[in-house]
């Protein structure tokens, strides 16, 4: 699996002898070769267009990207050291998981031992407690979870390895709030343990890595990788311009064409952002967004009859008309995954159409068969296909970078990569069309596959405009008061490092982050304020030692109001 990558023997070889490397890894697409005996057989059934098809696979697919994973871990335990992988969810569990079988590390039970363990909410509390002291005693020496499992006490920790840290499902949303991309590098610094942090894409924090030493890239060759991906193409209004009428339309004649040829060859995904059925709507006159009379919510509907329906509040607004010109009318604004498969499958008659989401009825889906379907899934839910998807269309590109963030560029790039890797390669007849005038930054890193280009403009953009990862930023909120008085103990925090304070949007009475509870007496209705502390990385410890003595002061004089304090939080605009 690391032959293609430059210095990718070498990289393992260094933590096969006890080293202790780090590396910002960018993974190729695809997945990995099949075993000789797990072959599918292929057996004709007269499918429409002379397609054939493929039985049900035994075993979950197992991605490149797993299977390399798997291969650093062999290579930690040749060593006689442990591993731990952390990953957004458990769906990567079950890959890394399948791969580490197949590798020769199965997985441990307490009657007859084993090296791998899962560390998941899911596992419910009684497996999860066994695991944890499984490892904890040194019986299993490898451990595959979510978020939480960046604490694992692994024996003699050798290699941590965090997969697609852009994921918000990696970020702690409690108090302290640590990111396990940062938890693990911590870990790797002071057990001496090699540490690989790899994705698909590549997020600006990882980007920063590289750019400072701290770690080194692992990448192919740019040859390696047109050979690996497949034929992207970007249909953008420009061009689309020859297509008529067609192009205009939410999933132009283009697509369609795409999608009805790679059908005869096996399944097509598509991604669309936004689950449900219409989870925006507007008047069908005047254009103005719907919302609810109650809480002033946005209404969606949740099926083609349903009555409206707040999304916020869960009013019904049977008998709504607009505030604006009166007329009762509503039209769809977004579409969400559940009417997009409704629509494919009217127009493509006898194909199966399969929905993977977290909101979808059968959940997310962990694998599809070879056979000729249309699967439509949300970010973060596309199923792996047995020999890889015929062609992807990438929906509504537009709307993936139409939000206002630090991040959006980057997070757009990570979900269009994560479904574009599951499709064939470009020489297997492997498309994907990105359906959508979206940014111009992302799209170019798209049909290059190149999503280093994008990260090192983002980077340079930051350096210049004094953001995070180039500074550290703590971002102190709550109540005026109590703000100004954490941020007046805090040496660092001056008029020339500080931005705020501004109101922000009110958030649910809650407990701060110091633990206090409620608002202060007299301020229920004033609106919270946030402020921003920017200082050089060098001074980032300083400030964290700094913010904590002022929150500890705060708590112990048991001062009123209510504040939340974050360092490097995700979105700071």
């Amino acid at each position: 699996m690391w032959a293609p990558y430059r210095a990718g023997a070498a990289f393992l070889a260094h933590v096969a002898g006890g080293g202790s490397p780090r590396a910002v890894w960018t993974a190729l697409p695809g997945l990995a070769p099949p075993a000789p005996e797990a072959v599918p057989e292929v057996v004709p059934e007269g499918r429409r267009g002379g397609g054939r098809s493929r039985k049900e696979p035994d075993a979950l697919p197992v991605t490149h990207w797993a299977a390399a994973v798997a291969e650093a871990v062999l290579a930690a335990r040749s060593g006689g050291r442990g591993a731990l992988v952390v990953v957004p969810d458990a769906r990567d569990v079950d890959q890394v998981c399948a791969a580490l079988a197949a590798a020769g590390l199965p997985a441990w039970d307490a009657a007859t031992g084993g090296e791998v363990v899962r560390l998941t909410a899911d596992e419910g509390p009684a497996p999860r407690y066994r695991a944890f002291l499984a490892v904890l005693h040194g019986d299993a020496r490898v451990v595959v979870g979510t978020r939480a499992a960046a604490f694992a006490p692994v024996v003699d920790l050798g290699l941590v390895v965090c997969w697609n840290d852009g994921e918000d499902t990696l970020a702690e949303p409690r108090a302290p709030y640590p990111h396990a991309r940062e938890v693990l590098a911590l870990r790797s610094d002071q057990q001496g343990a090699a540490f690989l942090l790899g994705s698909h894409g590549r997020t600006v924090a990882a980007h920063a890595l590289v750019v400072r030493g701290w770690a080194h890239e692992l990448a192919a060759p740019r040859d390696v990788v047109r050979a690996r991906a497949p034929r992207v193409r970007a249909l953008t209004s420009v061009e689309l311009a020859a297509e008529g009428p067609g192009a205009a339309a939410r999933i132009p004649t283009a697509a369609w064409r795409t999608a009805r040829a790679a059908l005869e060859q096996g399944p097509v995904l598509v991604q669309v952002p936004r689950s449900g059925y219409v989870p925006v709507v507007a008047c069908a006159r005047c254009r103005t967004p719907a919302r609810c009379t109650v809480c002033h919510g946005p209404l969606a509907l949740s099926g083609p009859q349903a009555t409206p329906q707040c999304a916020w509040c869960g009013a019904l607004a049977g008998g709504w008309s607009c505030a604006e010109c009166h007329w009762t009318g509503l039209r769809s604004v977004r579409v969400g995954s559940q009417r997009t498969a409704e629509e494919l499958g009217r127009a493509f008659a006898g194909v199966p159409v399969q929905v993977s989401g977290a909101a979808a009825a059968g959940g997310v889906l962990g694998a599809v068969s070879a056979r000729p379907a249309l699967v439509v899934a949300t970010p973060g839910a596309e199923p792996v296909a047995a020999g890889g998807y015929a062609a992807a269309l990438l929906l509504d590109a537009a709307v993936s970078t139409a939000h206002v963030g630090l991040d959006v560029a980057q997070d757009a790039l990570a979900r269009w990569l994560a479904a574009a890797a599951l499709v064939r390669p470009a020489t297997e007849g492997g498309q994907v069309l990105l359906v959508g005038d979206a940014a111009p930054a992302p799209t170019n890193a798209l049909v290059r596959w190149d999503p280093a280009l994008l990260a090192d403009r983002e980077l340079d953009e930051r350096v210049e405009l004094s953001l995070p990862p180039a500074v550290r930023v703590a971002a102190v909120t709550g109540d005026r008061p109590a703000v100004a008085a954490v941020l007046g103990r805090v040496a660092l925090a001056g008029p020339e490092t500080v931005l705020g304070p501004v109101e922000v949007a009110a958030s649910p009475r809650g407990r701060g982050a110091d633990g206090a509870d409620g608002a202060a007496p007299g301020l229920v209705d004033a609106p919270p304020v946030r402020a921003v502390v920017r200082v050089p990385v060098r001074d980032g410890r300083r400030l964290a030692r700094e913010l904590g003595a002022s929150v500890a002061v705060r708590s112990a004089r048991r001062e009123p109001g209510s504040v939340r304090v974050e360092l490097d939080p995700k979105e700071i605009l």
